[in-house]
């Protein structure tokens, strides 16, 4: 639970001191130790030192858990932190928000406290519990007054559970496929690795007792020593949601290890592969914007349909339409999407279709560029920093006006797909480039390109299909991303749409020719849509 409740962006919280009792919570362990049952807080063991964050002071509380070779410290530090939360005073507000109205209101703001009730909600939620009645008051408040879509406006019944952090929902999965004896492991492979001999950020980790006998016969041990590592590297910047090759490293080793001993190694390969993806952990996985000229557009409004249907009902984004925008439009989108109501979406995907020319697109008060008025301002927004941001342009990339073809509309650019594939304690790379770039390494922060997919319908100075039945590369990427999306790579998927579209024959006034869609990409991890109730019916029928 605890761990859960981390956020990984932000480590540092304010402080507050409470003078009140409570009685009992509950949390699980994966290995079947509660933590929180019947535990009675004085009330003057109720108050958070103002010398240590919430991080610093639940890594303090690992440390002695395996000091002790005892859940109890941990189990403490949860009563407290609840009783804080249940004891937060919020006020009152006006009414429940729906999706839209996120796009209308004030750009509201989360405190820490905040953000720590909504976390809390959820996970008593995953551990089916019910969480205290102050919390679950406090929750309801808080998105009355931020302004949260809980529900989505076209299914009621569609929960969200997206406060949790996708990066801490995946490590909780990972820690629980590993025995106790493979997190010993895991610290072992530190101890005997020349490549962390000289960090001694690692020695201090490693200075922690950690009993392998302890960690099987008490409940709950063998996760605080797999937290502990896990929250140790995230504090001192050493591992986030996008860089994970230090973890990745030790998960190698781990599997060598089995591999020589002839174990299973499948939970292994399994954590191994989701640290290859970015983590997408949440419901909704993620925001779809459609931007869309209709006026004088045959087959446009087929083209949204199957493109609202694909990301809302079959991959349960949530998603938002702005038909014939203004370039205002586009700029008080970007704006309300810097509200911190949306930090906890996984991904972000934006549709542009409509008119264009290599360099501009038209919008209903005239022209935007392309890059500096569309995809640029998105890629800014603090919250999809290290996230997957996808664009799918339809829109001609003509160089000037040009013969209308009985179809019409598309994109541009070159591009490279790049995935990171990090298999070393550092890195992986050559040791002239270790030498001479390693020192400046830095995984906290990113270019704001990054991480960032552009997919065109077509390529530079050249036409994209259109006609009353909607868009040759609109009709076949839908299709492509309904059959592989959840399987392959974005890029692979793209792939697969370039194929399609260009086996197929076109005809226009100056006869027969073929349209050739476009993607670049700095992408550096691998983005795979994730599987749903829905599409994994579709999938198996």
């Amino acid at each position: 639970m605890l761990f859960l409740s981390v956020n990984p962006n932000t480590l540092v919280e304010e402080p507050m001191t409470m003078a009140v009792d409570v009685s009992s919570s509950i949390s699980r362990y994966t290995d079947g130790g509660p933590v929180g049952v019947g535990c009675v807080v004085q009330t003057g063991d109720v108050s958070c030192d103002s010398a240590y964050d919430s991080v610093d002071r639940l890594l303090q509380k690992f440390e002695m858990a395996l000091r002790e070779k005892s859940i109890a410290p941990v189990r403490r530090e949860l009563q407290l932190r609840l009783l804080k939360l249940s004891s937060l005073e919020l006020k009152d507000n006006e009414s429940l928000s729906t999706l839209e109205s996120n796009f209308s209101d004030d750009n509201d703001q989360l405190s820490y406290e905040e953000e720590d009730v909504l976390e809390f909600t959820e996970i008593f939620d995953m551990f089916e519990q019910q969480a205290p009645e102050g919390i679950k008051a406090n929750f309801t408040k808080i998105i009355e007054s931020k302004k949260i879509p809980i529900r989505r406006s076209r299914d009621t019944q569609n929960k969200k559970t997206f406060f949790v952090y996708a990066e801490n929902k995946i490590m909780m999965k990972i820690c629980n496929n590993l025995s106790p004896h493979d997190v010993f492991q895991m610290y072992d492979i530190l101890r005997e690795s020349k490549a962390v001999e000289r960090d001694n950020f690692i020695k201090n980790i490693l200075s922690q007792p950690v009993d392998p006998n302890a960690l099987h016969e008490i409940p709950g041990l063998k996760d605080v020593a797999f937290y502990y590592l896990i929250l140790a590297l995230m504090r001192n910047h050493m591992l986030n949601r996008l860089y994970t090759h230090k973890l990745v490293f030790l998960f190698d080793q781990l599997k060598q290890m089995k591999v020589t001993k002839k174990e299973t190694t499948q939970h292994i390969e399994r954590a191994l592969a989701s640290l290859d993806r970015y983590p997408i952990a949440s419901r909704p996985p993620g925001l779809c914007i459609i931007f869309i000229m209709v006026r004088d557009r045959d087959g446009a409004q087929k083209d949204l349909q199957r493109v609202r249907e694909l990301f809302e009902k079959f991959y349960a984004f949530d998603v938002f339409v702005k038909k014939d925008p203004t370039s205002e439009d586009i700029k008080n989108i970007v704006s309300k999407l810097k509200a911190a109501r949306n930090k906890f979406y996984d991904s972000l995907v934006v549709w542009f279709m409509g008119h264009g020319d290599k360099t501009n697109l038209k919008v209903s008060n005239g022209h935007i560029h392309r890059r500096l008025d569309l995809i640029e301002p998105f890629t800014q927004i603090e919250w999809f920093h290290k996230k997957p941001k996808l664009f799918f342009i339809q829109a001609c990339a003509v160089k000037n006006k040009k013969k209308r073809l009985s179809s019409t509309t598309s994109p541009d650019m070159r591009g490279l797909p790049a995935a990171t594939d990090s298999l070393g304690w550092k890195a992986k790379a050559g040791d002239q480039w270790t030498q001479k770039y390693d020192e400046h390494t830095d995984l906290c922060t990113v270019n704001t390109f990054a991480d960032t997919l552009i997919s065109y319908a077509t390529m530079w100075y050249q036409s994209a299909a259109r006609n009353e039945e909607g868009s040759l590369y609109v009709d076949t990427l839908v299709d492509q991303l309904r059959l592989y999306g959840n399987k392959e790579s974005i890029e692979n998927v793209l792939r697969r749409v370039h194929y399609n579209v260009n086996t197929v024959s076109l005809l226009s006034d100056d006869g027969q020719w073929k349209q050739a869609p476009y993607f670049e990409s700095s992408l550096q991890k691998e983005f795979i849509f994730p599987k749903t109730d829905t599409n994994e019916k579709v999938n198996t029928n």
